[in-house]
């Protein structure tokens, strides 16, 4: 009974009641769509990290007076159990000669295998055997291809490949840099090792594995610090979340408005209605029963909009994915859905909470006084 009475007078009133829908869909959609998106873009930059989380970065405490990592130290680092593999990087900013120009970049030297691993070869191979590879971006920038001849401090390395563009990475950025092997490195440059790339097994032990590095190698003085790339990770994903927020309570301010559109429609239509509810109020119907009706109402508007608004935020954010991102993989995930069910339940709470002083003031009315109303 009272679902069709709240039917009923909603279609006496279809314009206001369209309205009313419109106002909740366009709130529900601002706030499920730009949900959507945030979580993509962050899915989106959390994934150009998912290959690193499990990473340590082993560095020379600069503080205490320590330059490089001792190899013995990067021994007892093996030893630690937990770890998947252990890439000691020597680097060095050195003169790089190229036919008749000159600059300075950054030199790596590692070993081969360890380079293979971490990164790939847009063009030549990665074989440090004969040469070096050099950066994406250098490469670019000086016009190099495989084949091409470089001078690394006065020493000729044959260029044998040019790698992928890594992106920005916090261990090891090749972009601008060129990549030699230990030995050769060693005739270009006398520096030691400057950092120690640690991957764990899992990021369960990645905590675990840098106690133990700590306890190993800084029991009488702090000679290196540990960087987790986890960290990286974390302080993304609570800028994220806090910028996603933010955006949310700016898109709930048409919300708020679509809820006071419902609150002035439920208004005009109890006093509208005024001697109808005298009528219901004469022949025995119960405040309560009064206070449902309406509130059916307020419920029936905020399911429809919210529903309606739902359907197309989904689309919503597809369409901003694919235009800002180039990418729509990220729309359906179980945490960007989790916001197209949060804005149909904010929709659904704003048009009860909406409806709840007028339904309210209804059931107050005396039967009497409202069948006196002209």
């Amino acid at each position: 009974m009272y679902f069709e009475l709240a039917k009923r007078n909603l279609q006496r009133a279809k314009v206001r009641s369209i309205l009313a829908i419109v106002g909740i869909l366009i709130g529900v959609m601002a706030i499920s769509a730009i949900g959507i998106f945030g979580e993509s873009l962050k899915s989106a930059v959390l994934e150009n990290f998912k290959d690193i989380a499990n990473e340590l970065i082993v560095s020379p405490n600069y503080q205490k007076g320590y330059r490089y990592v001792d190899e013995k130290d990067i021994e007892k680092i093996r030893k630690v159990p937990g770890i998947e593999s252990v890439v000691p990087v020597k680097s060095d900013y050195l003169l790089v000669e190229i036919k008749d120009r000159k600059t300075y970049t950054t030199v790596y030297g590692l070993k081969e295998e360890d380079v293979r691993g971490m990164f790939k070869a847009e063009r030549g191979s990665i074989d440090l055997s004969r040469g070096c590879v050099v950066g994406n971006s250098f490469a670019s920038i000086y016009e190099l291809k495989p084949g091409s001849r470089i001078l690394v401090n006065g020493i000729e390395f044959k260029v044998a490949g040019i790698l992928e563009d890594a992106g920005a990475r916090y261990d090891i950025n090749p972009n601008l840099a060129i990549i030699i092997s230990e030995g050769n490195f060693e005739k270009v440059s006398t520096a030691g090792y400057s950092s120690v790339i640690v991957m764990a097994k899992d990021l369960d032990a990645v905590k675990k594995v840098k106690e133990e590095i700590e306890r190993r190698l800084n029991t009488k003085e702090e000679k290196v610090a540990v960087f987790e790339m986890k960290a990286i990770l974390d302080i993304i994903t609570r800028a994220f979340g806090q910028i996603n927020l933010f955006l949310m309570a700016i898109a709930s301010v048409s919300l708020l408005v679509a809820g006071v559109s419902i609150l002035n429609i439920m208004l005009m239509s109890a006093m509208e209605r005024t001697r109808e509810i005298g009528v219901m109020r004469a022949i025995g119907a119960r405040r309560v029963t009064v206070l449902r009706i309406f509130l059916l109402e307020a419920l029936f508007l905020g399911m429809i909009g919210s529903l309606i608004g739902s359907v197309l935020s989904v689309a919503a954010g597809y369409g901003i994915n694919y235009l800002i991102l180039k990418e729509t993989k990220y729309v359906f995930q179980i945490s960007t859905l989790g916001y197209v069910a949060l804005g149909f339940a904010v929709g659904i709470i704003t048009s009860v909470l909406s409806g709840l002083y007028p339904a309210w003031k209804a059931s107050r009315l005396q039967p009497i006084e409202a069948l006196r109303f002209e």
